[in-house]
């Protein structure tokens, strides 16, 4: 998309922002862009001076009812005492609007409660963490990402909720959520076999895990450095857009594939295993999945570049995405 046309497609969601707050209050606040990648997010402002967050969702990727979901189980967490963005009710009582975006078409827009903290940190970059503040954080969020887990799975799902699932299709059938990782173009013929054995090889692992209960509900699905907000002793998660059905391992898997190159790496992995260990007791066989569940992470971001190579900065990220699975290949294939 050229500059001239994100410009003005951007104009536009904002006037559907503009829009979209009415339904929550009658004022002249203007919303302030925070991020506009797929979802396009606002800080706004109510009468009364408390600061709110309100997303523009972007088109396709989730059905109303889909969304509507999301809500649901955000709002129950919050209602369990968990600390998330709570979603805020317009003054009729809904969670979700629809505004017709005109030259963009119709567009979702919810609003969510605001989450004081900075991020973990930014891809690519170095965190600036150190020694027992690392270890410290990282056993937060694992005993966060545990938490979040034991509430939802006491949870008695209500009709009509539907969420995607990092399932074994969703993950690597035929038509995975995030797209064909096998396929990618730039893929040479040696790393094009390697990752077609590690998929081939990972469905049977990931059948052979399935059977020892290994435990599968409602994740976060993209606890990545930026959703990750650290204020204080306190971690928070944002961001449940990626949440759906998936392995508990592979929530653990994406905290951690982000971090691989980290000098302190392996701190950071006992620190959030022993954390989430802390809250809901992780099995042997969890433990030795983790290579699994890493491949298979590296392989949702081949398929998620792929898809999105149009993006600005997207080309740039492909060759660190390949490097990332290759390595994650080999490292589970050498635990076979």
């Amino acid at each position: 998309m050229s500059g001239q046309n994100q410009s003005a497609n951007l104009s536009a969601i904002r006037a559907v922002a503009s829009s979209a707050l009415r339904n929550w209050h009658d004022s002249d606040c203007q919303p302030i862009l925070i991020k506009h990648r797929e979802n396009t997010v606002f800080k706004v402002v109510d009468p009364e001076g408390n600061p709110a967050v309100l997303r523009v969702h972007r088109p396709g990727y989730h059905s109303q009812g889909a969304l509507a979901s999301e809500l649901e189980w955000m709002a129950m967490l919050a209602e369990n005492g968990f600390e998330l963005p709570n979603p805020i009710p317009t003054t009729d009582g809904k969670l979700l609007v629809e505004v017709d975006g005109h030259v963009i078409g119709p567009r979702h827009v919810d609003m969510l409660s605001w989450m004081d903290g900075e991020p973990l940190g930014e891809i690519g970059v170095p965190l600036k963490w150190s020694g027992e503040r690392l270890t410290s954080i990282f056993s937060e969020l694992g005993r966060s990402a545990a938490r979040m887990h034991r509430i939802s799975d006491a949870w008695a799902i209500p009709a009509g909720f539907t969420r995607h699932a990092w399932d074994s299709d969703g993950l690597l059938g035929e038509t995975p959520f995030w797209g064909k990782f096998w396929t990618l173009d730039e893929l040479s013929p040696e790393q094009r076999e390697l990752i077609n054995d590690s998929r081939r090889a990972a469905e049977v692992k990931l059948a052979q895990y399935r059977k020892t209960c290994g435990g599968y509900g409602l994740i976060h699905a993209d606890l990545v450095r930026e959703n990750v907000l650290v204020d204080g002793d306190t971690v928070r998660l944002i961001d449940f857009d990626d949440a759906g059905f998936g392995w508990h391992m592979f929530e653990i898997a994406t905290i951690l594939h982000l971090n691989r190159r980290e000098a302190e790496y392996a701190v950071i992995e006992d620190a959030v295993l022993r954390g989430y260990d802390s809250v809901r007791a992780l099995k042997e066989t969890d433990i030795a999945a983790l290579p699994l569940f890493l491949a298979l992470r590296s392989f949702t971001y081949l398929g998620w570049a792929d898809a999105r190579r149009h993006e600005a900065g997207v080309e740039e990220k492909i060759g660190r995405k390949i490097a990332d699975a290759v390595d994650c290949s080999r490292n589970f294939l050498q635990t076979l």
